[in-house]
């Protein structure tokens, strides 16, 4: 009787431990989460920059405003045999258009295999420079996406960006928290 007391007592004690443990990992997770969305928002370079919306969100893209004005651009995304870019039009806003046709693009892409929590953008001389942020953890880094996973993510945000001339973007570079990535 005795050993059996000791011995469910010593469970409770060891799931108590694992909840414990379960609960401050969470915690830790989230700490991460808060301070890597902290440390997203500085940029040492002055020249134009556009910040994407909360680079840790559930969906690495936040829906624009339509007030003031806007224009109406093509998004490009992959069709499902990845053979060829098919358009859709979109409305972003006129003041933050190159941040917002990116997160237009990626919200259409979103997909398990594209582990993108977040990206700045800076354009100087109509050439853009996406910096994307992966999600912590990713299964898959930037560099090790498949050919039609690449084209999904670069070739739709490079299409997007140089096809529309309202956003007067003549090409484009892609970097992984300022690492340049060379697509395939």
């Amino acid at each position: 009787m005795l050993y059996r007391d000791w011995y469910s007592f010593s469970f409770q004690v060891r799931k108590q431990k694992q909840e414990n443990h379960t609960t401050m990992m969470r915690n830790l997770f989230l700490l991460g989460a808060v301070l890597l969305t902290l440390s997203s928002c500085r940029s040492p370079d002055p020249i134009k920059l556009e910040i994407s919306p909360s680079p840790v969100a559930a969906s690495p893209v936040a829906k624009p405003t339509t007030k003031g004005k806007t224009l109406t651009i093509n998004i490009y995304q992959i069709d499902s045999e990845c053979n060829k870019f098919k358009t859709t039009k979109a409305t972003v806003p006129a003041s933050q258009p190159v941040t917002q046709a990116i997160a237009q693009t990626l919200e259409k892409a979103n997909s398990e295999s594209l582990d993108v929590a977040g990206y700045r953008v800076k354009v100087k001389s109509r050439v853009a420079t996406v910096d994307f942020r992966p999600v912590p953890n990713a299964r898959k880094s930037l560099t090790t996406l498949a050919n039609c996973e690449q084209l999904a993510l670069f070739g739709s945000v490079r299409r997007t960006l140089t096809q529309n001339p309202a956003l007067k973007i003549k090409s484009v570079r892609f970097t992984d928290r300022g690492q340049l990535i060379k697509p395939q």
